[in-house]
């Protein structure tokens, strides 16, 4: 699998931090303009974009390798029927211009699908990569023991000991309650990240701020749920 996607959202997530960094300093420094706090939503903007690009990226590659995997009857299995499903521009896909490269016309097409297309939403996840994990390792519950062990119980809701002490339904309903807790909270960073692009941070009219602590719970929330996801895919 590709690296590319990973090394661009982690140089991505640190510009986040440095950016972090820098409006904590200027507030130390004395600095008591709405320039910090500026700072501070384009740190949490960025950190939301670092993820959404991360996420459009690994969906090229996986695409793009299950179709070349497939175009060169290698693939094992049934097809994933999402990527079945999946448009590609005829254009692309014949584009004779790179005798040297024979399949690299999959990867333009599958790159143009995300072009214009964004991955905000983390319903969308499990649909876009369902397909190629097996089972048992399926998103959302394939990962719901790595997201438990992070042990920040704002974010997962429930921690390993939680999960521990319970076994059938009460075990399930825990496990679906960490996936929704961690869909929230980073929904709700999607969402700041939506008003402070699109109403300059004023959803309803007064500008809304985070703080130094929220700003850095949900940046590192972003990288945690990227550093989890990446390893499993």
């Amino acid at each position: 699998m590709p690296t590319t996607a990973k090394t661009h959202f982690d140089d991505d997530i640190n510009r986040a931090f440095a950016l972090h960094g820098k409006a904590k300093a200027l507030q130390v420094a004395g600095d008591a303009s709405q320039l910090p706090e500026d700072i501070r939503g384009a740190a949490a903007a960025l950190a939301v974009g670092a993820m959404d690009a991360y996420f459009c990226d690994k969906y090229v590659d996986c695409l793009t390798m299950a179709l070349q995997s497939y175009s060169a009857n290698t693939w094992v299995g049934p097809f994933p029927s999402s990527f079945r499903q999946q448009l590609l521009p005829a254009g692309e896909v014949l584009d004779a211009s790179r005798p040297h490269r024979p399949r690299w016309g999959i990867r333009m097409a599958a790159k143009a699908v995300m072009e214009k297309d964004n991955m905000y939403s983390l319903s969308r996840i499990d649909d876009a990569f369902n397909g190629i994990l097996p089972v048992g390792q399926k998103l959302w519950l394939g990962i719901v023991p790595q997201l438990a062990a992070l042990g920040r119980r704002r974010f997962t809701k429930h921690l390993t000991a939680d999960l521990a002490a319970l076994n059938g339904r009460p075990l399930q309903d825990a496990q679906k309650a960490v996936v929704g807790s961690v869909k929230k909270r980073i929904g709700i960073t999607v969402q700041f990240r939506h008003d402070w692009i699109h109403n300059c941070a004023r959803p309803k009219g007064a500008i809304v701020n985070y703080t130094d602590g929220e700003a850095k719970a949900a940046m590192n929330e972003i990288k945690r749920l990227v550093d989890i996801f990446e390893a499993q895919i």
